[in-house]
């Protein structure tokens, strides 16, 4: 059955569709479900790698792209990388020399596709515990180097960046983003932590291509077909601004701040009370269907 108002849903993950514990609720899956029941493409986009989010991916039986890493790679269900956009060598040499030098390891992200690792991590600082927690919950794999010039794979990272308490991470994101304007995107915001976990409010540090966004990746996959008044989008977080500026109706959960809000069509419920699935009833599922 084919959907008479939309042709593509874009959903984020974390925040959205996932509770704050990672969960998907039995509600979001079943709304999913008829969502792509009425013939509608799915297109996961979500600030993960397709490594930490496979298991997600799994769970809710997505056959379709992923659009990873904030925009940086487009995979296919099997993560087999399709399009990408890698970080300028010499940007992630900066940013990497710049939190080193203040005290903390820089978390390069790889193309799993081509390098025999997920993450390169850079300099010899101890582990933020959330990312150590990250990194063992989701069986993710890392190497440990002292410096760039012992990085395997300098040409193919998707992302650079570090993580931290938020007090911490400021004055470094707030120089990184006088330096690098018109050479990489820099993102600082909350990181995607259980609180029982860390113990405390954590941030990230990300920089990626310049060009990056989850709606230019979606612009290129789409290419000739891409029609912006039958796209709707979903989602709580700072890299969802463009995808939600640019589709034909943005729909916000109500945990997002209120930065993300403003791009908002509509609000949908928080996404620890099965916010997803209320709003694809709402505005998505047409009325009646069960």
């Amino acid at each position: 059955m084919k959907s008479a108002l939309w042709d593509v849903l874009v959903l984020d993950l974390d925040g959205t569709l996932l509770c704050s514990q990672g969960a998907v609720s039995d509600q979001n899956l079943h709304a999913l479900d008829i969502v792509r029941e009425h013939g509608i493409e799915v297109v996961v986009a979500t600030g993960r790698s397709f490594s930490e989010c496979k298991h997600v991916l799994h769970e809710i039986q997505h056959l379709g792209v992923c659009i990873s890493a904030g925009g940086s790679q487009l995979t296919d269900s099997e993560g087999n990388s399709l399009l990408r956009d890698v970080v300028d060598v010499l940007v992630v040499q900066e940013v990497t020399e710049q939190i080193i030098a203040s005290g903390y390891r820089s978390l390069l992200l790889k193309d799993a596709t081509v390098c025999d690792t997920q993450y390169v991590l850079v300099g010899d600082a101890s582990l933020h515990e959330a990312s150590t927690w990250w990194f063992d919950s989701l069986g993710i794999s890392t190497i440990e180097v002292e410096t760039m010039a012992e990085d395997p794979w300098p040409e193919h990272t998707l992302r650079v960046g570090a993580i931290a308490n938020e007090s911490d991470l400021l004055p470094i994101a707030t120089q990184l983003k006088v330096s690098l304007e018109g050479r990489a995107k820099l993102q600082h915001w909350s990181a995607v932590t259980s609180s029982q976990a860390t113990g405390s409010s954590t941030h990230l540090l990300e920089v990626f291509g310049n060009e990056v966004s989850k709606w230019a990746m979606l612009e290129r996959y789409l290419g000739e077909k891409l029609k912006r008044e039958r796209i709707v989008a979903i989602g709580d977080g700072l890299n969802d601004i463009e995808v939600l500026r640019e589709a034909g109706l943005s729909i916000v959960m109500e945990n997002a701040n209120e930065e993300v809000q403003q791009y908002a069509d509509v609000l949908a419920g928080h996404h620890d009370s099965h916010g997803f699935a209320n709003a694809m009833r709402r505005w998505i599922i047409p009325e009646g269907v069960a």
